[in-house]
């Protein structure tokens, strides 16, 4: 009678580990056969079509993407809440037909703002995070605004130290980089030989509660100090691109108090391209708009990821309708660098339009 209890007990025991490891396996499953919504698949195609003609000559590939604002709560005018899953299984089937070195985010994954909690910040923050890294490309990721909690932190103070910020955002990216010590790893750079091209990442949210928060952005002094003697190191025959949140170069006026250290971030650019140095471009977000300047030196930004319709033009900047059900949902480019033409082009995914530049 024991004897038999026990071989009872053994097979439910084992029913029940079966049964879990089951539901792993689907749940793996699941994740791992997440495919395109029908209404992107002429979009995958022809995005493939275009990137695989431009890079028959050596050439650097990113997926890029910026201000996903990513949120559970309904808090604005936009279309859908959750717009990263569908870009992020976008990008996964478009990495199949093409070659891709990385995906670049330049901020503002998550909305942050009231009446959302820190410790729902950070839930949203771990899940975006992992969706980018699930896509399967070694991760560039710059701070944004809205990823250090600022907004949040009116109401109870829980500003993230940058501690904190490295180890929420920037644990999810590339091993192979160099880091500035002095911001906990916000700013780094990444070399890729074949192309000779150093890609650095910069931080652009400087808050000083020193001085009260009297500066809304910025590059603090020991940002200036690392990057200003990194460029100094670099071979003459490489070329450099920046990502950061913020651009350098402004329109508001530089006496405001408005972007702490712009004219020094300037100043450090014009002097690199003086000494014969080749500054391929400034890559940036925040505005959620296409816009792009190029004096001094050729800075553009990428419109918002986040589905959500706005107004149209604001000055030379342009934002593009986005519809339901329709490839327009979706906005993000590929990022295509090729250092013999000395070209830059982005392809457009959804909504917008492809551009190219010279440098």
């Amino acid at each position: 009678m024991q004897k038999t209890a026990k071989i009872i007990l053994f097979i439910i025991a084992l029913a029940f580990l079966s049964t879990a490891v089951f539901s792993q396996e689907f749940t793996l499953l699941r994740k791992a056969t997440e495919s395109p919504k029908a209404y992107y698949l002429d979009e995958i195609k022809d995005t493939a079509q275009k990137v695989n003609s431009l890079t028959k000559e050596p050439a650097l590939v990113f997926f890029l993407c910026t201000d996903i604002h990513y949120n559970t709560i309904k808090t604005d005018n936009r279309l859908k809440l959750d717009s990263v899953t569908d870009m992020t299984v976008n990008m996964a089937a478009l990495k199949e037909q093409i070659k891709v070195d990385g995906l670049i985010c330049l901020g503002d994954v998550v909305d942050a703002k009231p009446p959302l909690k820190t410790e729902e910040t950070k839930q949203q923050v771990g899940y975006v995070m992992k969706r980018l890294q699930g896509v399967g490309l070694p991760l560039l990721y710059c701070i944004g605004n809205h990823d250090d909690n600022r907004y949040v932190s009116r109401k109870d103070a829980s500003l993230f130290t940058p501690q904190q910020l490295s180890s929420m955002y920037m644990s999810y990216t590339l091993p192979d980089k160099v880091t500035d010590p002095s911001m906990h790893g916000l700013n780094y750079y990444v070399d890729y030989d074949r192309c000779k091209i150093r890609v650095f990442v910069l931080d652009s949210n400087y808050q000083n509660p020193k001085d009260n928060f009297h500066w809304s952005y910025g590059f603090a002094d020991s940002t200036v100090a690392w990057f200003k003697n990194q460029l100094k190191e670099i071979p003459k025959e490489w070329g450099v691109l920046v990502l950061t949140h913020r651009r350098f170069v402004q329109n508001k006026n530089p006496g405001k108090n408005w972007i702490y250290n712009q004219l020094k971030m300037v100043e450090t650019v014009e002097s690199f391209i003086a000494d014969g140095g080749s500054y391929i471009a400034t890559v940036y977000g925040h505005i959620h708009r296409d816009y792009s300047n190029s004096k001094p030196f050729l800075e553009f930004s990428t419109g918002a990821q986040k589905c959500q319709n706005i107004k149209g033009n604001k000055g030379d900047a342009s934002a593009h309708e986005r519809k339901l059900n329709t490839a327009s949902e979706d906005l993000w480019d590929v990022l295509v660098i090729r250092p013999r033409s000395r070209k830059i082009n982005t392809i457009r995914f959804g909504a917008g339009t492809d551009r190219e530049w010279s440098y």
